[in-house]
């Protein structure tokens, strides 16, 4: 206990003391060596823009276009009798997943549920 009390009066007369010698030191400092105000260097004004730089026009490849004059089939096969290769997903978990996607997509569910209903899906 003895021991903390020195420590106390010593570090309240040591603290004080060097406070007062860095203001000292501080001011003497100030007072040989001034602030000077030097005149700001001739550098050409830098005009650089604002923001990101415009991105240019996504452009995207012109579609094939079907000639005018070119007879429609006769014989054509009803499009709900031949089967439509990867248009839609053939197993269960994948038109679910399908399904899901779709609801998400539309807005008809939060993206909770959807990771909810998701991860149900595929735990089987």
């Amino acid at each position: 206990m003895n021991n903390l009390i020195f420590w106390i009066i010593v570090c309240s007369w040591l603290i004080p003391m060097g406070i007062r010698m860095y203001n000292r030191s501080r001011q003497r400092r100030l007072r040989d060596f001034p602030p000077q105000n030097y005149p700001a260097p001739p550098y050409p004004p830098q005009n650089y823009p604002i923001g990101y730089p415009e991105q240019p026009p996504l452009v995207l490849p012109a579609e094939p276009q079907l000639p005018v004059a070119t007879p429609a089939p006769q014989a054509a096969p009803p499009s709900s009798a031949t089967p439509q290769a990867n248009s839609a997903p053939q197993g269960y978990r994948a038109r679910k997943l399908a399904e899901l996607d779709q609801e998400y997509s539309d807005g008809k569910i939060a993206m909770e549920d959807y990771m909810k209903l998701r991860q149900e899906i595929m735990n089987g």
